[in-house]
């Protein structure tokens, strides 16, 4: 159970790591789709790891929301469920890493 005073903090850590590697990994699926795309491929690998970050997002901020009820009325404990979150978190944390170091465009070196 948490104090009033630490309820907003650990309110805030929530979002902090359950929502941010989500978004991150959203955006840079969809970028990275639509590189794939101008290039007149199809992009299914970016668009299914968008499709997993999406998920994800919806997932966590409904944990998050719960939380943030649950912290309001009576305090929470962590279970399962923010495991889960925190896993999905986890996962779209090396979804992102994976986008924007393994698939980087590689750059020409130019001659001025």
């Amino acid at each position: 159970m948490t104090s009033a005073q630490g309820a907003l903090p650990a309110l805030y850590v929530l979002i902090a790591l359950f929502c941010i590697p989500p978004i991150l990994s959203l955006r840079a699926c969809l970028k990275r789709a639509g590189h794939v795309r101008r290039r007149g491929r199809r992009g299914l690998w970016p668009m299914a790891g968008a499709a997993v970050s999406a998920a994800a997002l919806a997932f966590n901020l409904g944990v998050v929301g719960i939380a943030a009820l649950a912290l309001g009325s009576d305090g929470t404990e962590l279970g399962g469920i923010h495991a889960l979150a925190l896993g999905l978190s986890w996962l779209c944390f090396w979804i992102w890493l994976f986008v924007v170091v393994a698939l980087r465009r590689r750059r020409r070196k130019m001659v001025y």
